[in-house]
């Protein structure tokens, strides 16, 4: 299992959370530029450094979920993934 932090939005509060995700089920890790945007023009007021960096996780549609947004960037989130014991994931 892969903890994270959430962020997400409702209304105009922002909400983190901290979150446990089979990394089974994720199938894409991106950048996200526009989250990345409201926290250096100081939109997302939750205390984060400017050197966070925001990721959407894409899940499998067995997870329940689509998307949701953490504050790793896409190469934190594979370092994690790669701690795993017994887990290694393919480079090519």
């Amino acid at each position: 299992m892969l903890e994270l932090i959430s962020v997400s939005q409702v209304g105009d509060e922002w909400y983190i959370n901290k979150v446990v995700i089979n990394p089974d089920h994720i199938t894409m890790v991106t950048e996200d530029s526009h989250m990345n945007s409201l926290l250096k023009e100081g939109k997302i007021n939750l205390g984060f450094s400017d050197l966070v960096c925001f990721s959407r996780l894409t899940m499998a549609s067995k997870s329940g979920f689509k998307e949701i947004v953490v504050a790793y960037s896409p190469s934190q989130i594979m370092e994690k993934l790669n701690r795993r014991p017994g887990k290694q994931l393919l480079k090519g």
